[in-house]
């Protein structure tokens, strides 16, 4: 199928349009990408310093842990066991002191209570042995531990986190011996540290132990209950840094660092979604700034567009008016060369054109002219031949009635075809030479067939170009009435159609045609539009002349059935009657 053409105003403003979008949008999809980056890394940087900020903060806490535990490291080393009292009451003084201390020990290697600020102590020195905080400072497994969370073993079991280690303590005999120092911290100072970072809205930081344990989270109660989950997995999977995953349908973004002086490591939780949200406002401004310039760039080309190809729709403008057949145009002036160029080039064109059908309409006058005037003049010997020679036999046998007859109907035959100077005549004329041709064929052909002519009165004085129906009758007998066995009928009928037009409606019950034959008779390239007998006018020739007298909507139509027989239609418009014409004899 053909492409249907785009002007160029339209292929113009369309890929300026296109151009200056796709800049825009590459421009506006680089902008977000960098700011995207830009503003991701700043998060992620901000949350590395607030997870930094919570460890430094968790350090000095645990430092100072450590500081307590040396303070009474050197107490229990130079105070005698006569002192214990003394060692208790500043113990005491301590854990009243601080909101974050919950008990402070000392046991000897077997487990057995030396001093502790908890009033009572249920637990047997075989029980307490056995505690892993215990276990770890008495095998001398490092310089102290962090052991928790876990119930405290020693108080009203509470969660605790257990700070222990190896301290040495004055005997009685000022002997020193080695004993265990447990310090039982609650989660006060963590959580305030924790809490105190804001990674984002509803981020968190939580802190496990080496071994993947939860030391301390923020949502421990609901992971205890399976409410929540945690995704330890990946945590344990990356030691040290940040990542982003997805966990229960959300991004997040996870940092861990390591505590200084432990084990633990504190993991920082930040939900991308929260981190890019000030991402939001600037995509909404930047998409709506893309479409502003992506309007003004329509709009902008559409105006160069509009601009530029102004003269040469002024062109195409003055192009229609020629194919209207309207040669008094001025070709328009352009702003440029190459428009001035077409400009002038058109208007030579159109006045070599007008000169053209000028001399072509001529042309065509005098061929028209020229072949009526042949068809005029042509008589087809065979058929005068053979009509004179049936006057001939219908004199020598004494048919004198019928002689007359056909020499009547041979003159008035003659009488329109000599009508020189009218090409148009009225329809009555038209049919009476008709009739005269159809009673000279019946009177040869000894009556094998039978006519008839109906044409109203209000249409006797109608006029039509001359000779369109008598080829038409001479086919109807040549290729149709001649080869049947029973008798023919030729019938022809002037009808008013009420729009205008008048159809001449020819008739007969001949032999017919075949689809493929009748496919061609209109045709300009078959030979089967040329009558081989009669006089050689073809039914293409009618329908040129009636198209050029009166234009594309009149001419023939034809229908043909084998054995049922031929119609053809001629149209012809219904004009102002004229006048008969008289044709003097000479």
């Amino acid at each position: 199928m053909r492409r249907k053409a785009v002007s160029i105003r339209t292929l113009m403003s369309v890929s300026m349009a296109i151009m200056i979008s796709l800049f825009v949008l590459i421009t506006g999809t680089l902008l977000n990408i960098f700011a995207s980056n830009a503003i991701e890394d700043n998060t992620m940087d901000s949350a590395s310093e607030i997870v930094t900020q919570v460890n430094n903060n968790l350090s000095t806490y645990i430092n100072d842990i450590i500081d307590v535990s040396d303070y009474i490291r050197e107490l229990s080393r130079t105070t005698s066991n006569l002192d214990r009292a003394a060692i208790q009451t500043r113990l005491e003084a301590l854990i009243s002191s601080r909101d974050d201390l919950v008990s402070i020990s000392v046991f000897d290697l077997d487990g057995k209570p030396i001093i502790s600020t908890e009033p009572r102590i249920e637990t047997t020195p075989e029980e307490i042995s056995e505690e892993q905080w215990f276990r770890r400072a008495a095998d001398g497994e490092g310089d102290f531990f962090f052991t928790g969370p876990h119930r405290n073993s020693i108080g009203q079991g509470d969660f605790v986190i257990s700070y222990s280690t190896i301290i040495s303590y004055g005997d009685i005999n000022r002997k020193a011996s080695s004993a265990v120092l447990l310090i039982d911290l609650n989660f006060n100072a963590v959580e305030e540290l924790s809490e105190s970072a804001h990674l984002s809205q509803t981020g968190y930081i939580y802190i496990i132990s080496n071994d993947g344990d939860i030391v301390y989270h923020p949502m421990e109660r609901q992971i205890d209950e399976g409410v929540l989950d945690e995704d330890l997995r990946s945590v344990s999977e990356h030691v040290f840094g940040s990542y982003i995953s997805e966990f229960e349908g959300r991004e997040r973004l996870t940092i861990i660092q390591t505590v200084e002086q432990t084990r633990w490591r504190i993991v920082g939780i930040a939900f991308m979604d929260e981190l890019l949200e000030p991402l939001k406002p600037f995509r909404i401004t930047l998409i709506s700034l893309m479409i502003i310039f992506i309007l003004i760039a329509i709009l902008l080309s559409r105006t160069i567009a509009m601009h530029i190809t102004k003269p040469l729709r002024a062109l195409e403008l003055s192009m229609r008016d020629v194919q209207k057949g309207n040669f008094n145009v001025k070709a328009p002036e352009g702003e440029s060369k190459e428009v001035e160029s077409l400009s002038h080039s058109f208007q030579v064109m159109v006045k070599r054109i007008e000169d053209l059908m000028i001399e072509v309409r001529k042309t065509e006058e005098v061929k028209r002219q020229r072949e009526l005037d042949a068809l005029q003049a042509k008589i087809n010997p065979h058929f005068l031949y053979n009509t004179l020679d049936s006057v001939v036999w219908m004199a020598e046998t004494g048919n004198n009635q019928g002689v007359v007859k056909m020499v009547t109907a041979l003159a008035s035959l003659f009488r329109i075809s000599i009508a020189k100077g009218h090409d148009t005549i009225t329809l009555k004329e038209e049919l009476a030479h008709v009739e005269s041709y159809l009673n000279i064929q019946s009177m040869r052909y000894k009556d094998k067939f039978r006519f008839e002519i109906i044409l109203p009165q209000e249409l006797e004085n109608a006029p039509t170009i001359k000779l369109i129906v008598q080829p038409i009758v001479e086919n109807s007998i040549y290729h149709g009435i001649k080869y049947l066995q029973e008798e023919g009928l030729i019938r022809i009928e002037a009808k008013d159609t009420g729009d205008g037009k008048i159809k001449i409606i020819v008739s007969d019950n001949g032999v017919g045609m075949a689809p493929d034959v009748l496919s061609t008779l209109l045709d300009k390239e078959s030979e089967r539009n040329h009558s081989k007998e009669g006089n050689g006018i073809g039914l293409i020739n009618i329908d040129e002349r009636i198209k050029l007298s009166y234009g594309d909507e009149y001419g023939l139509s034809i229908e043909s059935e084998l054995d049922e027989g031929t119609t053809v239609t001629i149209t012809i418009p219904h004009l102002e009657p004229i006048e008969p014409i008289i044709v003097k004899h000479s």
